[in-house]
């Protein structure tokens, strides 16, 4: 009922001022369908936070006869009061009657108390609570959340906002014990400055300070002293009151407005150049050492300055491999901590098996020299050279490595040596004629990605999981050359008309020459989007080159030019990690990952062969070889279980299928080029397999 005044209706204006006695009100009510205008409350104020409860809407007006009867058919609560002279029984409306106009909303009936509880629920007045027990109180307050924010980062900012009362009076930064206070000598009290009185007190002390003579008496003291031509005398050390005032006084530049972590400031550095002591204003304990040791100490700093420089080498080449591997760098061995690190290098060694006597025949001849039975050799392509016939069993078994045994290779032409790398990083030459190993290579710290001969079979190239190409000398075992490019080399493959250049394909997507003489990267193709697979080259013997990714495309190039002529990628097309050329030169196979051998020409469109596939063997993860017939008319590859199957190459058709290796995929294939029906298997079981 606090805010009845403002809110009361125009009938105020025709009361007649009578007065009754209301102690005692009797209710009754009367019902009509005609309703009256309502009455608007007045909204609070939300600019502001309010602190007061939420007023009432209640009206009342007083009633004279003829607005009772006027009203008498309106819906009204009507109060009775007995009056001076009457019984309180008046029913007519007399003057001791009072209306009160009201339509509250339902929301309005059933909002909680506002305001501290003073009556219970029966009328009576609650009992003095115990101290901070305040389960009698309700929330009064109708609080802005959005101008609270509003107003708190105002004053964060600007240090000025609106106060949260109904005066809306401005804070300003300070008001709350933010400003600075100083003792008043003449009253005893303190008293609030400005930063404008603080700042000039500051400055009047830092001038009083710099013009104390006592300062200057006592610089001169120091410099006499240092001289030696006036002996001084031990003076006492300032109180340690008079010390703490010391280290109080603010400078212009201070923690008040800087913080704690603010730089040291001129005064201070100032304070602690007249403290340094006799040693250290003569140049420190350095200046006492000889020559020799300070010398010493300075080419020990310039070395660990130089070696700095290089761990920030190394640092920046190891985030540089992190970058370029990000998406596969879980399957790739350790990155290489230095990019000329001789450490890195595993030393080259070999082992010669047989008798030393035996390295060279009667006639001078090397052991690599093909025999007198198997001097005949066969021109990759020659479809005629030998017809050849599909193999029926296994006749012998070499053995020798320690771990698998992931690719195999035939000397070109004769295919008297077989070359073989495993995973235990060694490689192997077998005689295929004597069947057993030669020579044994070791220079890989890691499992041996791919081995290639040369086109005379004199040197081979060996590419490892421990980031390193190595050429070696077939004969001796001598490593001629090491390259790496700090990437991992899946295939090496050597330039068809000239053995001094070589290409390695990498897993940074890039496919890079080699000058086998020099050992510097020539050439870079560099339009993969994966990990580069194989590498065939074909058309006149190499001036075209094929390429094949796990990006699922397979690009043509010219030879030497790092753009390709030829983009081959379908939606149906899977990765292919085994490229192999048909004898005939016009196809060549690719091993697809979804269990099939696809078929693309090899020149002029390069287009799929859709109708030539070879399906029925299980390759999916594995990069199983795939090997042709010198004749061209059957098709050898392994699979992912340790089997070996033929195909027909003009039907398509399964010939024959065995059970070639144990304990893993059969990955490596070749056939023989002069022996008719000779094929070579290795798996991942360590053993390298004949059939015939």
């Amino acid at each position: 009922m606090d805010l009845l005044t403002a809110y009361s209706s125009s009938g105020d204006e025709h009361d007649n001022g009578d007065e009754h006695d209301d102690e005692h009100p009797i209710i009754s009510t009367t019902t009509t369908t005609t309703t009256t205008e309502p009455i608007k409350p007045k909204m609070a104020d939300r600019r502001y936070l309010q602190a007061a409860p939420t007023p009432s809407i209640l009206a009342t007006v007083h009633a004279n006869h003829t607005l009772d009867r006027g009203y008498a058919s309106n819906s009204a609560i009507t109060l009775h009061s007995k009056s001076a002279t009457g019984n309180g029984n008046n029913n007519g409306g007399g003057d001791g009657e009072r209306m009160l106009m009201n339509n509250p909303l339902k929301s309005q009936l059933f909002q909680p108390v506002q305001g501290p509880a003073i009556l219970d629920a029966h009328g009576n007045e609650n009992k003095r609570k115990k101290a901070g027990d305040e389960s009698h109180i309700n929330a009064n307050v109708t609080f802005d959340h959005t101008a609270f924010e509003e107003q708190r980062n105002a004053f964060q900012r600007q240090g000025v906002a609106l106060a949260p009362d109904e005066k809306a009076s401005v804070v300003a930064r300070g008001s709350y014990g933010h400003k600075r206070r100083i003792k008043n000598e003449d009253t005893g009290r303190f008293e609030y400055i400005t930063d404008e009185e603080h700042k000039a007190r500051l400055e009047k002390e830092r001038k009083e300070w710099e013009n104390d003579p006592q300062q200057d008496d006592e610089n001169d003291d120091d410099k006499n002293g240092l001289d030696g031509n006036v002996s001084t005398t031990s003076t006492k050390n300032p109180s340690k009151r008079k010390r703490k005032e010391q280290e109080l006084v603010h400078d212009s530049d201070d923690d008040i407005n800087y913080g704690i972590w603010g730089p040291a400031t001129s005064e201070i550095k100032a304070r602690e150049q007249d403290t340094m002591t006799d040693l250290a204003r003569a140049g420190g304990i350095v200046s006492s050492l000889p020559d020799a040791i300070i010398a010493e100490r300075e080419a020990l700093a310039e070395r660990d300055r130089q070696k700095g420089l290089l761990e920030d080498g190394d640092r920046e080449n190891l985030d540089f491999d992190k970058m370029v591997e990000r998406k596969m760098s879980h399957l790739l061995p350790p990155r290489m901590k230095g990019e000329n690190s001789d450490d890195l290098i595993m030393d080259a060694s070999t082992i010669f098996h047989l008798p030393p006597e035996e390295e060279f025949n009667y006639k001078g001849e090397s052991w690599t020299s093909p025999p007198t039975d198997m001097r005949e050799s066969a021109e990759f392509g020659d479809l005629e050279h030998h017809t050849c016939y599909v193999p029926k069993k296994c006749v012998h078994r070499f053995t020798g490595h320690n771990k698998g045994v992931h690719r195999i290779r035939l000397s070109p032409g004769t295919g008297h040596l077989l070359l073989s790398g495993g995973l235990d990083g060694k490689c192997k030459v077998w005689s295929v004629a004597q069947r057993k190993v030669m020579r044994t290579y070791i220079g890989h710290s890691a499992a041996v990605r791919d081995v290639q001969f040369n086109h005379d079979g004199s040197k081979f190239l060996s590419c490892s999981f421990d980031r390193f190409v190595r050429l070696w000398n077939t004969e001796s075992g001598v490593v001629e050359n090491t390259f790496t490019n700090r990437r991992v080399p899946y295939v090496c493959k050597f330039y068809p008309k000239d053995d001094n250049f070589f290409v390695v394909g990498c897993s940074d997507n890039k496919i890079v020459t080699y000058d086998a003489t020099t050992g510097e990267i020539t050439q870079e193709y560099n339009h993969h989007l994966a990990p580069v697979n194989t590498i065939t080259f074909v058309e006149n013997h190499g001036t075209k080159m094929i390429t094949s990714s796990d990006d699922k495309k397979i690009l043509v190039w010219e030879w030497d030019i790092p753009t390709p002529i030829k983009y081959i990628s379908d939606p149906t097309m899977h990765s292919m990690p085994v490229i192999t050329l048909h004898p005939s030169l016009a196809y060549f196979a690719g091993q697809s990952l979804d269990n099939q051998i696809v078929v693309f020409q090899g020149k002029d469109r390069f287009a799929m062969q859709k109708k030539k596939k070879f399906t029925g063997h299980q390759v999916s993860g594995y990069a199983c070889d795939i090997a042709m017939s010198p004749d061209g008319q059957f098709l050898c590859s392994g699979d992912g279980n340790g089997k070996l199957f033929c195909w027909n190459w003009k039907r398509q058709k399964l010939l024959q299928k065995f059970r070639a290796h144990d304990k893993g995929p059969s990955v490596g294939c070749v056939w023989h080029p002069v022996l008719s029906s000779t094929v070579f298997t290795c798996g991942w079981d360590g053993v390298i397999k004949m059939w015939q």
